[in-house]
């Protein structure tokens, strides 16, 4: 890992890792939802025992000590756990060989682009063993600061070629030549060779450096700089693919990528019929809020257009039968003035955030007949290649 300490990071930091709810806790929800402790143990308990594996941490978060909510309302939220659960019996381990070449986010990029799809072009990708064609790949330290400063075309976004959450992204808005420092979308500055050696130190096995997308103008005016990515659930079925579910992630103005965690980052529930915002929530647990508008620049969110959304449908459910053997994908997908562009695709997407956008369970009576016949349709794939295995021996 670097040398750089925690405070002088450049990258993105993970989350801090989830804590057992304290006393405290347990007395703040008694006192403000006057649920006793004894109950939300009770509860907690239950939950995790359950389909959703929800954990002690989680209960917290998704808002499920909300006593309007009932138990079978309850029971419909997942925790991590319980979310790669649903995606595993969708698209199981054994039957998708191909899962680390869709992880792999240079290859499944290129593959994308090659097929006349939308994605993000990559400009360089740091690496201390693979090579990537006609992509430039920097081998050490010396090649990355030569290539930000002779080579890139700003602004750039930077992140490890495999990971999730946002954890190790930054956003370049441009480099000062003269000082040699690097200028980040948040306003900070920081010396190009340091940058370069934290980047080699820390994600040596693969960080890509990728033209930063420009939002569509329309959408920016909501965001900021910052690219507010749309994610977008499709499911496989026995007629093809199409979209579960779709939401909105919202930066924060004071952050240079759009995961939640991030401290005033908000989240909003798309009308996949219509591709029109639902609600905004801001937070989660007990500092959540449903927002009506923007907290910087007052535009109300309900009723708001998502530009492209017919093409924005086509390019996910599209791209999903490239690999029809998968019954889920979770696509990151940006708006430009020119319609949807590929950013990530996920084949373990996390439901939380349709949890904390909506405020109901992923597995409630609206969606779950969904993943019922894309588990249907992954077991009869299953199946049917089985019998051809065995035919050929």
């Amino acid at each position: 890992m670097s040398t750089v300490t925690p405070s002088e990071k450049s990258l993105l930091a993970p989350p801090p890792k989830p804590q057992s709810p304290a006393s405290q806790m347990l007395v703040e929800v008694a006192r403000t939802h006057s649920v006793s402790p004894i109950r939300q143990m009770r509860e907690m308990l239950s939950l995790n025992r359950g389909a959703g594996k929800l954990g002690f941490h989680e209960y917290y978060s998704s808002g499920c000590f909300d006593p309007e909510l009932s138990a079978d309302e309850k029971r419909e939220y997942v925790g991590e756990k319980g979310s790669f659960q649903v995606n595993n019996r969708l698209s199981p381990m054994k039957d998708t060989p191909t899962r680390a070449f869709v992880r792999d986010k240079v290859m499944y990029c290129a593959l994308l682009e090659k097929l006349g799809f939308r994605t993000t072009q990559t400009q360089a990708v740091a690496s201390t063993e693979r090579t990537h064609g006609n992509i430039p790949t920097l081998r050490d330290v010396a090649a990355i600061k030569t290539f930000l400063l002779n080579d890139a075309v700003y602004p750039v976004f930077g992140k490890p070629a495999e990971g999730s959450k946002s954890v190790g992204s930054v956003l370049i808005d441009a480099i000062d030549r003269t000082t040699q420092e690097l200028v980040f979308a948040n306003g900070r500055k920081v010396d190009v060779e340091r940058f370069a050696a934290e980047v080699f130190e820390d994600f040596g096995q693969g960080f890509i450096f990728q033209t930063a997308v420009n939002q569509h103008a329309d959408m920016r005016r909501m965001t900021g700089d910052a690219v507010g990515t749309l994610r977008v659930v499709t499911l496989r079925d026995g007629n093809g693919a199409k979209v579960l579910y779709s939401l909105w992630k919202i930066p924060s103005p004071e952050a240079m990528s759009d995961n939640f965690w991030q401290a005033g980052s908000m989240i909003a529930e798309i009308d996949t019929a219509t591709g029109q915002l639902v609600k905004c929530k801001r937070g989660s647990g007990l500092d959540a809020e449903w927002i009506e508008t923007h907290p910087e620049n007052g535009e109300t969110f309900a009723g708001y257009q998502i530009p492209f959304w017919d093409e924005l449908n086509a390019l996910a459910t599209e791209a999903h039968m490239l690999f029809p053997e998968f019954g889920v994908f979770g696509w990151d997908i940006a708006m430009t003035q020119d319609g949807p562009l590929v950013i990530e695709c996920n084949a373990n997407p996390f439901h939380s955030l349709y949890q904390l956008a909506t405020g109901r369970g992923i597995l409630n009576a609206d969606l779950k007949p969904h993943f019922d016949a894309a588990e249907a349709q992954s077991a009869k794939k299953a199946s049917a290649a089985a019998k051809v295995k065995a035919q050929k021996n």
